[in-house]
Protein backbone atom coordinates (compact mmCIF):
# COMPACT_ATOMS: atom_id res chain seq x y z
CA UNK A 1 0.00 0.00 0.00
CA UNK A 2 1.62 2.97 -1.22
CA UNK A 3 1.95 6.18 1.06
CA UNK A 4 -1.13 8.44 -0.94
CA UNK A 5 -3.15 5.20 -0.48
CA UNK A 6 -2.72 5.43 3.84
CA UNK A 7 -3.27 9.01 3.30
CA UNK A 8 -6.46 8.50 1.54
CA UNK A 9 -7.85 6.22 4.10
CA UNK A 10 -6.74 8.32 6.48
CA UNK A 11 -8.67 10.96 5.44
CA UNK A 12 -11.99 8.44 4.67
CA UNK A 13 -11.78 7.18 8.02
CA UNK A 14 -11.59 10.67 9.47
CA UNK A 15 -14.33 11.30 7.38
CA UNK A 16 -16.90 8.68 8.36
CA UNK A 17 -15.58 9.32 12.08
CA UNK A 18 -16.97 12.80 12.19
CA UNK A 19 -19.76 11.41 9.99
CA UNK A 20 -20.48 8.85 12.58
CA UNK A 21 -20.28 11.62 15.65
CA UNK A 22 -21.98 14.45 14.01
CA UNK A 23 -24.22 13.31 11.61
CA UNK A 24 -27.42 12.24 13.91
CA UNK A 25 -29.88 14.62 12.38
CA UNK A 26 -31.10 12.90 9.37
CA UNK A 27 -31.62 9.25 10.78
CA UNK A 28 -32.84 11.12 13.84
CA UNK A 29 -35.36 12.82 11.75
CA UNK A 30 -36.87 10.12 10.64
CA UNK A 31 -37.08 7.58 13.34
CA UNK A 32 -38.63 10.42 15.45
CA UNK A 33 -40.77 11.56 12.81
CA UNK A 34 -42.09 8.18 12.50
CA UNK A 35 -42.44 7.53 16.37
CA UNK A 36 -44.25 10.91 16.82
CA UNK A 37 -46.73 10.26 13.87
CA UNK A 38 -47.78 6.26 15.85
CA UNK A 39 -47.93 8.53 19.17
CA UNK A 40 -50.59 11.41 17.33
CA UNK A 41 -52.72 8.39 15.33
CA UNK A 42 -52.95 6.45 19.14
CA UNK A 43 -52.76 9.20 21.59
CA UNK A 44 -53.64 12.88 19.76
CA UNK A 45 -52.53 15.97 21.72
CA UNK A 46 -56.23 18.25 20.34
CA UNK A 47 -59.47 17.60 19.18
CA UNK A 48 -62.02 15.26 19.91
CA UNK A 49 -60.43 11.71 17.61
CA UNK A 50 -57.14 10.58 16.22
CA UNK A 51 -56.27 11.84 13.05
CA UNK A 52 -55.82 9.49 10.22
CA UNK A 53 -51.89 7.92 10.05
CA UNK A 54 -50.97 9.97 6.63
CA UNK A 55 -52.64 13.38 9.07
CA UNK A 56 -51.09 12.14 11.63
CA UNK A 57 -47.50 11.85 9.61
CA UNK A 58 -47.72 14.92 7.81
CA UNK A 59 -48.31 16.70 11.72
CA UNK A 60 -44.93 15.01 13.32
CA UNK A 61 -43.32 15.76 9.29
CA UNK A 62 -44.28 19.78 10.15
CA UNK A 63 -43.29 19.89 13.43
CA UNK A 64 -40.07 18.51 12.74
CA UNK A 65 -39.27 20.22 9.73
CA UNK A 66 -39.90 23.89 12.30
CA UNK A 67 -37.96 22.43 14.99
CA UNK A 68 -35.22 21.51 12.19
CA UNK A 69 -35.18 25.11 10.18
CA UNK A 70 -36.12 27.35 13.68
CA UNK A 71 -34.64 25.73 16.17
CA UNK A 72 -31.72 23.96 15.37
CA UNK A 73 -29.25 26.51 14.40
CA UNK A 74 -30.21 28.45 17.44
CA UNK A 75 -29.43 25.46 19.54
CA UNK A 76 -26.13 24.87 17.90
CA UNK A 77 -25.03 28.83 18.09
CA UNK A 78 -25.71 27.84 21.82
CA UNK A 79 -23.59 24.80 21.88
CA UNK A 80 -20.62 26.15 20.04
CA UNK A 81 -20.86 29.30 22.66
CA UNK A 82 -20.38 26.39 25.36
CA UNK A 83 -17.23 24.53 23.22
CA UNK A 84 -15.91 27.09 20.88
CA UNK A 85 -13.91 23.99 19.13
CA UNK A 86 -17.16 21.80 18.25
CA UNK A 87 -17.30 22.88 14.86
CA UNK A 88 -20.47 24.60 13.17
CA UNK A 89 -21.98 21.60 11.61
CA UNK A 90 -21.85 18.81 14.20
CA UNK A 91 -22.91 21.96 16.81
CA UNK A 92 -26.30 22.40 14.21
CA UNK A 93 -26.68 19.01 14.30
CA UNK A 94 -26.51 18.92 17.69
CA UNK A 95 -28.81 21.14 17.96
CA UNK A 96 -31.27 19.58 15.29
CA UNK A 97 -31.43 16.33 17.29
CA UNK A 98 -31.74 18.23 21.33
CA UNK A 99 -34.73 19.98 18.55
CA UNK A 100 -36.13 16.72 17.28
CA UNK A 101 -36.37 15.39 20.74
CA UNK A 102 -37.85 18.41 22.03
CA UNK A 103 -40.45 17.87 19.91
CA UNK A 104 -41.01 14.65 21.00
CA UNK A 105 -41.27 15.23 24.14
CA UNK A 106 -43.58 18.36 23.90
CA UNK A 107 -46.38 16.04 21.54
CA UNK A 108 -45.87 13.50 24.47
CA UNK A 109 -46.91 15.41 27.17
CA UNK A 110 -49.46 17.82 25.19
CA UNK A 111 -50.99 13.78 24.50
CA UNK A 112 -50.79 13.07 28.00
CA UNK A 113 -52.54 16.40 29.14
CA UNK A 114 -55.49 16.03 26.40
CA UNK A 115 -56.32 12.67 26.99
CA UNK A 116 -59.22 13.38 29.90
CA UNK A 117 -60.55 15.73 27.13
CA UNK A 118 -60.48 13.11 24.76
CA UNK A 119 -61.44 10.20 27.30
CA UNK A 120 -64.67 12.33 27.94
CA UNK A 121 -65.55 12.99 24.81
CA UNK A 122 -65.30 9.41 23.47
CA UNK A 123 -67.27 8.35 26.87
CA UNK A 124 -70.08 11.22 25.22
CA UNK A 125 -70.14 9.75 22.20
CA UNK A 126 -71.08 6.37 23.46
CA UNK A 127 -73.70 8.21 25.75
CA UNK A 128 -75.32 9.67 23.05
CA UNK A 129 -75.39 6.80 20.63
CA UNK A 130 -76.88 4.57 23.14
CA UNK A 131 -79.40 6.73 24.16
CA UNK A 132 -80.44 7.77 19.88
CA UNK A 133 -80.58 3.93 19.46
CA UNK A 134 -83.11 3.65 22.27
CA UNK A 135 -85.12 6.37 20.74
CA UNK A 136 -85.03 4.64 17.85
CA UNK A 137 -86.01 1.45 18.95
CA UNK A 138 -88.66 2.59 20.94
CA UNK A 139 -90.14 5.57 18.42
CA UNK A 140 -89.02 5.00 14.93
CA UNK A 141 -91.33 3.43 12.26
CA UNK A 142 -90.67 0.13 11.26
CA UNK A 143 -89.79 0.78 7.65
CA UNK A 144 -87.32 2.94 8.97
CA UNK A 145 -85.76 1.41 12.34
CA UNK A 146 -83.90 -1.32 10.12
CA UNK A 147 -80.53 -1.69 11.07
CA UNK A 148 -79.96 0.76 13.95
CA UNK A 149 -75.76 -0.20 13.56
CA UNK A 150 -76.37 2.01 10.68
CA UNK A 151 -76.81 5.76 12.85
CA UNK A 152 -74.70 8.15 10.89
CA UNK A 153 -73.45 10.60 13.80
CA UNK A 154 -72.47 14.45 13.66
CA UNK A 155 -71.44 17.00 16.41
CA UNK A 156 -72.88 20.46 16.02
CA UNK A 157 -71.18 21.56 19.03
CA UNK A 158 -69.94 20.95 23.13
CA UNK A 159 -71.62 17.80 23.95
CA UNK A 160 -74.49 18.45 21.43
CA UNK A 161 -74.66 15.71 18.68
CA UNK A 162 -76.82 15.23 15.57
CA UNK A 163 -77.47 11.18 14.87
CA UNK A 164 -79.43 9.82 11.83
CA UNK A 165 -80.79 7.02 10.94
CA UNK A 166 -80.91 6.17 7.28
CA UNK A 167 -84.40 5.17 5.94
CA UNK A 168 -85.20 3.36 2.58
CA UNK A 169 -85.17 6.79 0.80
CA UNK A 170 -81.47 7.72 0.66
CA UNK A 171 -82.34 11.43 0.62
CA UNK A 172 -84.45 11.43 3.91
CA UNK A 173 -83.00 10.05 6.99
CA UNK A 174 -84.62 10.11 10.67
CA UNK A 175 -82.43 12.19 13.15
CA UNK A 176 -82.47 13.38 16.33
CA UNK A 177 -80.81 15.93 18.57
CA UNK A 178 -78.87 14.37 21.42
CA UNK A 179 -77.44 16.97 24.54
CA UNK A 180 -75.40 14.41 26.00
CA UNK A 181 -73.98 16.87 28.75
CA UNK A 182 -76.97 15.98 30.79
CA UNK A 183 -77.57 13.04 32.48
CA UNK A 184 -79.20 10.99 31.16
CA UNK A 185 -78.92 12.70 27.60
CA UNK A 186 -81.64 14.67 26.13
CA UNK A 187 -83.25 13.42 23.23
CA UNK A 188 -85.28 15.78 20.83
CA UNK A 189 -86.86 14.22 17.36
CA UNK A 190 -85.05 16.87 14.52
CA UNK A 191 -88.39 17.97 12.20
CA UNK A 192 -85.42 17.97 9.29
CA UNK A 193 -84.96 14.83 7.42
CA UNK A 194 -82.52 16.04 5.53
CA UNK A 195 -79.22 13.23 5.95
CA UNK A 196 -75.47 14.10 8.09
Amino acid sequence: MSVEDRADRRIWLRRLRWRLRGSWQPPAFAALTAAEAVLIALLPFAGDRAPEPIGALLIATFFNLLAVAIAAPLLGRLLRRGDPSLPRGVARDRGGVIALLAVLAALFAGSLAHRPALVAEQRALRDQARAARDFFARRAPTSVRGDLRRLVTWKIGPGVYRTCLPGPDPNRSLCVIVEADSSPPTVTLDRSQEPN
